[in-house]
């Protein structure tokens, strides 16, 4: 099986075979799939706000048919339900299915209801095309970062240990099998705020508790990282006291795979152990960071939007090369826009001419990266301004990973996007560079957005 077409239809027993012949027709094998569950049962469901629970169930019957022999499997949408209700599920049954597929096969095609091929002419003409690009949805890739941390089964530090929103989201990450979360903290605290919020912590997630005697065995190599600046045995007792620069030995040490903080502490907190203790990958020279841009239909990655203010060129670049290597760690299909209020050579002034310059650095490092700029982002996103404003390029219009040229323009940015396009989640955000994985919350983040923080951090740990 390597596409799905989902359809849509008021009569749905003669769409249906119209689109099983035309499949057919082209020479390829069909098969067609009836959710049992359609019709007023469905409806019932969700008008009882009970959508998620449904699509589960379909989803999850779907992946125990037997397609493998077939080229297309065709799905019957919405039957005997009002055009509001037939909608909702139609596109809920699109998104499920797509994660679930995506998560199952990745080599899969699923064709949402909007995407709909109307007439016999239509399927055959693009069956005879090659696939295009996968857009990797929203639910695709939250599906998919999921999976990909449970594979790794990475060991996450977590030095908030006792900090109500932690907790809940380490009890999530075993129920999830994420990962294996080892909170630091007094361990009868940690259980009176499990209790305060009513959950119940696994035998699996592992408590760390501080004392004089752990931290001695960190005293050693902790002033051995920091003679350069002096640091004196009793200076490193006393660092090894706050709870993230001990987690952060422990990461250092190996003893964990990645380390998740920033509940209850600035990211200065939590960067400068990390910057001082981990330190930079090799041949890299800064951290930066990346926000996943999970739009409903699409997934992007934009960066630097939480670390650096106003970038050098050489910089600038590093970060392109960093997001390009994000990308395509996490499945995502790499272009990379170097962002500005400049297309190629439209705009004038030393802020563009440093965009111009870091693309030039970028590319010389790594020249097969799609890559270029300097774009604005309708030229980066938008095809018919992309090949009116930069015709040629391998990047304009069709963009997926975006640079920003500043801090400023790409914290304004991100959030721009998540609070206006509807239906918009921001993952992150999530530094790269580091030779260890160490992520930065937002203070307020909620429960999800930590799970989520974890499953990010377990994939970069497997990286």
């Amino acid at each position: 099986m390597n596409r799905v077409y989902l359809v849509a239809s008021e009569n749905m027993e003669a769409k249906i075979k119209e689109a099983s012949e035309a499949v057919a027709a082209a020479g390829l094998k069909v098969a067609t799939y009836k959710p049992a569950v359609n019709g007023a049962a469905a409806a019932a469901q969700i008008k009882a706000d009970k959508t998620a629970v449904l699509m589960e169930t379909i989803a999850a019957d779907f992946l125990k048919q037997d397609f493998e022999n077939v080229d297309l499997v065709v799905v019957e949408g919405a039957v005997g339900m009002s055009p509001v209700c037939a909608q909702a599920y139609n596109e809920a049954l699109a998104t499920a299915l797509d994660s679930k597929i995506y998560s199952d096969n990745e080599d899969a095609d699923l064709f949402c209801p909007k995407r709909l091929l109307h007439c016999p002419k239509c399927i055959a003409r693009d069956l005879a095309e090659p696939a295009a690009e996968r857009k990797t949805s929203q639910a695709m890739f939250r599906a998919g970062l999921l999976i990909k941390a449970s594979k790794a089964a990475k060991r996450i530090v977590l030095p908030e240990g006792s900090e109500p929103r932690t907790v809940q989201a380490a009890v999530l990450a075993v129920e999830r099998n994420i990962a294996v979360p080892v909170l630091v903290g007094a361990k009868s605290e940690i259980e009176a705020t499990a209790k305060s919020v009513g959950v119940t912590l696994p035998a699996s997630i592992e408590i760390i508790e501080p004392s004089e005697a752990l931290a001695e065995k960190y005293v050693p190599t902790l002033v051995e990282l920091r003679k350069s600046k002096g640091m004196t045995e009793e200076q490193a007792r006393a660092a090894l006291k706050d709870n993230v620069t001990l987690a952060t030995m422990m990461l250092k040490m190996g003893e964990v795979d990645g380390l998740v903080s920033g509940a209850i502490h600035s990211t200065a907190d939590t960067l400068r152990p990390a910057l001082q203790i981990i330190k930079c990958a090799p041949g890299v020279k800064s951290v930066s960071s990346v926000f996943f841009m999970c739009l409903p239909g699409q997934t992007y990655v934009y960066g630097d939007c939480a670390i650096n203010l106003n970038p050098t060129a050489e910089e600038l670049a590093g970060i392109a090369l960093q997001c390009d290597d994000t990308a395509k760690a996490f499945g995502l299909p790499s272009r990379v826009a170097m962002l500005s209020y400049s297309t190629i050579n439209s705009g004038k002034g030393p802020d563009a001419d440093l965009v111009k310059e870091a693309t030039a650095i970028a590319k010389a490092a790594r020249p097969d990266m799609a890559l270029d700029g300097p774009l604005q982002y309708d030229a980066a996103t938008t095809p018919s301004v992309g090949s009116l404003k930069a015709p040629g390029s391998a990047v304009a219009g069709k963009a997926t990973v975006f640079v920003f040229p500043d801090l400023s323009a790409g914290n304004i940015g991100y959030k721009a996007v998540q609070r206006s396009a509807r239906g918009t989640i921001a993952i992150g955000p999530m530094l790269q560079g580091l030779a260890k994985p160490v992520n930065d919350l937002s203070r307020g983040a909620l429960v999800e957005d930590i799970v989520y923080t974890i499953a990010l951090t377990a994939v970069q740990a497997q990286a």
